[in-house]
């Protein structure tokens, strides 16, 4: 039977900051953050019964919202990088913030993951929900239009975690948000002796902006090529100039097939995590930026491999693809099954 646990962990302006424990029959943890709606742990009993975190973490809750690192957070209103920060609406450019070099990214400088949702918790015959809700009004980071946002966490018996994103507006406005959750199957050390496989026949490189503005490439005969699965240390040391320009991965996948999207093994392939989404595409991070500093004193360069389920980047600043009407809905949906 799924329960739910939930515990205060700090209070700010009168405002509860709590953290949403999710657990099934066999002991398999999901904790939420009503922060930025994010997965903050991710726990499955080891071989000796102790919890074995899979994800990356920072030390303790109240250091989340101390300092922007992304960590399994609900990243918006999009993810990813806008090219110069422009969307050509119509006649209409609107310029958002450049919070990332010459690009705007992540949803500006107080995204979603920034966020103080409300919440409500379920408990079911075979899973455990957590339903969190926003309201981003129109204005914030320079977004048109009130967006209203929901994003659910379910728990199920079956090992699966399902992490849904729903939202409308009531003016056309962009929406492509995503988790920025890191997994490390081993629970510790990097994760280049752990196998990822994608199932992708193609994907994007960047250009010296980190926007994908050169076309789309086969994966065939390159490092990218993960259709089998390939130790992520042997891509991470490939002399391709797309992953030593980056430090390593950080590019946009584009799916052949959803399901599965993407699967990781870890290194004794006591544990693998099967990852599905409604997503086109799933951008691959591999934690180049991290250096042991600040709150995330406990994270280092290629601590993590992030698989952010998403509509690609572009360098079309008409950005279609991820334009929101008023009476349409967005609707994404990713699950991490994991088998140990």
């Amino acid at each position: 039977m799924g329960t739910v646990t939930v515990t205060r962990y700090q209070r700010i302006g009168n405002r509860d900051y709590d953290s949403i424990t999710l657990r099934n029959k066999n002991g398999m943890q999901a904790t939420i953050l009503n922060y930025g709606a994010t997965l903050a742990q991710l726990t499955v009993p080891n071989q000796d019964g102790r919890e074995l975190n899979l994800i990356l973490s920072l030390r303790q809750f109240s250091d989340y919202d101390k300092e922007r690192n992304y960590l399994g957070g609900t990243v918006g209103r999009i993810i990813g990088r806008m090219a110069g920060g422009q969307w050509q609406d119509g006649d209409v450019t609107h310029q958002f913030e450049l919070n990332d070099g010459p690009n705007h990214a992540h949803g500006g400088r107080e995204g979603f993951d920034t966020q103080l949702f409300t919440y409500q918790t379920r408990e079911a015959g075979q899973s455990a929900t957590v339903m969190l809700d926003l309201l981003d009004v129109a204005g914030h980071n320079g977004y048109p239009g009130n967006l209203h946002l929901t994003v659910t966490y379910t728990l199920d018996d079956q090992n699966t975690l399902h992490y849904g994103v729903h939202a409308t507006t009531d003016v056309r406005t962009l929406c492509n948000p995503a988790n920025h959750v890191y997994f490390n199957l081993n629970g510790a050390d990097t994760i280049c002796q752990q196998n990822l496989q994608v199932n992708a026949d193609d994907y994007l490189p960047l250009d010296e902006q980190d926007i994908p503005s050169l076309g789309i490439r086969t994966v065939t005969g390159s490092p990218f090529d993960l259709r089998k699965g390939r130790l992520l240390g042997d891509v991470l040391a490939a002399s391709d100039t797309q992953i030593t320009q980056q430090g390593g991965l950080n590019h946009p996948f584009l799916l052949s097939k959803q399901n599965p999207a993407a699967i990781l093994t870890s290194t004794d392939g006591q544990r693998r995590m099967t990852m599905a989404t409604t997503a086109p595409a799933v951008v691959v991070y591999t934690a180049n930026h991290f250096k042991h500093k600040g709150y995330a004193a406990n994270i280092g360069r290629y601590d993590g491999v992030a698989l952010e389920a998403q509509f690609p980047p572009s360098a079309d600043r008409h950005l279609r693809p991820i334009t929101l009407m008023p009476g349409n809905e967005f609707n994404a949906h990713t699950s991490w099954h994991m088998d140990f």
